[in-house]
């Protein structure tokens, strides 16, 4: 009777699992840049903040962190935040746009108007690689989409690069039913134990926030 029962819950799970891993579907590198390219064209259509949290480990011992709180309101104004720590350093960037008047501000210093743009790119260059592409359902929410994409890497002609080098990445970006994106999270891993390392960018949008007015940082003073 036993063996019945056991034989008839694995049926059962089989059942249900199945159909839910059936609803991951492969799709092209194509087919992922450019839902990727139209969830960003949707979300630079609103008023948005934009919230990055960068943490980096050797092993599991964290060497740093970076947060990046980005502020858009309309298409001529934007506001970016910096704030990082790396062994046991601490900076801070600030960076305004309203139309073509720029302000910057390093650390705890007074804001200057500035002839560009200062606010600095900080996001890594995604490596060439045979990667997997795939879209799946939100298993929480069943009206958003997860697209991911993923490879791993070896190096077994040098010892030190192969301790160094990078071993795998995982990129994911979450798009609600509209298809606008509202979460991304990109995770890379390297070196050989017991010297590992790993880097986690995690980022969430914000549609439609309360307070979105962006200021002269220098006028009145």
């Amino acid at each position: 009777m036993r063996k019945v029962q056991s034989f008839i819950f694995a049926l059962a799970f089989f059942a249900v699992a199945l159909p839910a891993y059936a609803q991951r579907d492969a799709i092209s590198e194509r087919e992922y840049n450019s839902y990727l390219a139209k969830a960003l064209e949707s979300a630079s259509a609103h008023d948005r903040l934009v919230f990055t949290e960068e943490t980096f480990y050797s092993g599991k011992q964290v060497t740093g962190k970076r947060n990046i709180e980005s502020h858009f309101v309309g298409k001529e104004a934007k506001r970016i935040d910096v704030k990082s720590e790396f062994n046991g350093i601490q900076a801070s960037n600030d960076a305004i746009r309203i139309g073509d008047q720029y302000f910057c501000r390093e650390g705890n210093k007074e804001w200057k108007r500035a002839s560009k743009d200062c606010s600095k790119d900080v996001t890594m260059a995604i490596p060439d690689g045979e990667y997997e592409y795939f879209v799946e359902p939100d298993p929480n929410d069943g009206t958003r989409k997860i697209f991911t994409r993923r490879a791993s890497f070896g190096d077994e002609s040098s010892e030190e690069r192969n301790a160094v080098r990078m071993k795998s990445i995982e990129i994911k970006f979450v798009t609600d039913w509209t298809g606008i994106i509202t979460e991304y999270v990109e995770t890379r891993r390297g070196g050989v134990e017991p010297n590992t390392w790993t880097s986690i960018q995690s980022t969430k949008y914000d549609y439609e926030p309360k307070d979105r007015k962006i200021t002269d940082p220098i006028k009145g003073h």
